[in-house]
């Protein structure tokens, strides 16, 4: 037994030798040279697209342009949506169709799908994405738990994140998916505020070889933050302190469609004398890996923390003392009037704040809006 095995490693041994020898020579050149470039991705080469400060871009719009970004530079970056390319915003332009070219209909099967970027991934060759509604991840979290078991490099981009998603109604919201991927072992799961963190998010992501990685995206459009609007820390750590006020004694922590307003409501709240800190959580899973003395940074322990999102949020009890989320299903309606009925608007953020602060409600006039 210890012969023959013994004799396989060194048939692998000169079949590899044969191989790197076959990899130099001619008429193979430019098909080595392609052949480096899949083995090798230089992520240095992307050219990531620049969003102007206060532009509205949906998160899904910029992922697309992200994709798009990544895929000109690395050739092996392949994938597509299951029937859902024009919503999902995944379409790699002027790119073909498999077989004949990088984007891959995957047609109404989820599960498959994710099972299939799993096969690629393995395969080595290749960096696999896949895409489908948020809410469809329920039917594909097996093959989704697998990637992460086998600690493999694929993304997963899951557009209409929330209630924002509208007069679909609560069939098509999700509401509990964000924690249950939160909760997965070796997954990383992003939920970026706006355009730019979107970028920051995917170059995070890319340097993460051994994990899979989730893109959560908005459907409707939301602001982009001002350049290098950051008082402390950065998106490569999970979260970060986007807004310090001096004597503050509450500290709102919020991701995606929700940082804005809740930047908003802490000026109203500051007005009505609660200095507010605010904090932007874009990847819960990268910020608990962080030492406590870089988490004390961002979230000040001696302030009071309240968590915004529109999901369940449970696992924000990690570092909130009262969270503001969703504890019921969603409804049928225009995202705007939803968000306005479940409290995640400024106003109703800036309620919750002086609720849990056990303040009288006031009135506040801030850049012209009275609320």
């Amino acid at each position: 037994m210890k012969a023959r095995f013994g004799c396989a490693v060194e048939k692998g041994d000169l079949l590899e030798r044969q191989w790197k020898k076959l990899l130099t020579e001619a008429p193979l050149v430019e098909q080595n040279e392609t052949l480096k470039a899949l083995l090798n991705p230089d992520f240095s080469r992307i050219e990531w697209p620049v969003f102007e400060n206060s532009s509205m871009v949906a998160t899904r719009d910029s992922n697309g342009q992200i994709l798009n970004a990544i895929a000109r530079a690395i050739p092996g970056f392949v994938g597509g949506s299951a029937d859902l390319a024009p919503s999902n915003k995944t379409m790699l332009k002027d790119m073909g169709i498999f077989p004949c070219g990088r984007n891959i209909h995957f047609g109404i099967r989820e599960h498959s799908m994710a099972a299939i970027t799993n096969a690629i991934s393995l395969y080595g060759l290749f960096i696999p994405f896949s895409a489908t509604f948020f809410i469809f991840s329920d039917y594909l979290k097996p093959a989704a738990r697998l990637s992460a078991l086998m600690k493999i490099q694929n993304f997963f981009v899951w557009t209409h994140d929330s209630i924002g998603v509208g007069e679909d109604g609560p069939t098509h919201q999700p509401i509990e998916q964000l924690s249950q991927f939160r909760a997965m072992p070796n997954f990383y799961t992003f939920r970026p505020a706006d355009a730019s963190e979107n970028v920051e998010c995917w170059k995070k992501a890319l340097s993460m070889k051994n994990s899979p990685s989730a893109f959560v995206l908005s459907r409707q459009k939301l602001q982009t933050l001002k350049a290098g609007e950051i008082e402390f820390g950065e998106v490569a750590k999970g979260g970060y302190l986007i807004k310090k006020r001096e004597n503050a004694t509450l500290t709102i922590v919020a991701s995606g469609s929700e940082l804005m307003p809740s930047l908003k409501a802490a000026c109203h709240l500051e007005l009505a004398g609660i200095n507010t800190n605010v904090v932007s959580l874009p990847c819960f899973d990268l910020f608990v890996e962080q030492d406590k003395s870089y988490i004390d940074k961002v979230i000040d322990p001696n302030t009071k923390v309240l968590a915004v999102e529109a999901a369940s949020g449970n696992e924000l009890y990690r570092f909130a003392d009262e969270v503001h989320g969703m504890n019921t299903f969603g409804a049928s309606a225009p995202a705007d009037k939803l968000f306005k009925k479940f409290g995640f608007t400024i106003k109703g953020i800036k309620q919750k704040a002086m609720e849990f602060m056990q303040k009288e409600y006031v009135e506040t006039e801030a850049k012209g809006e009275r609320i």
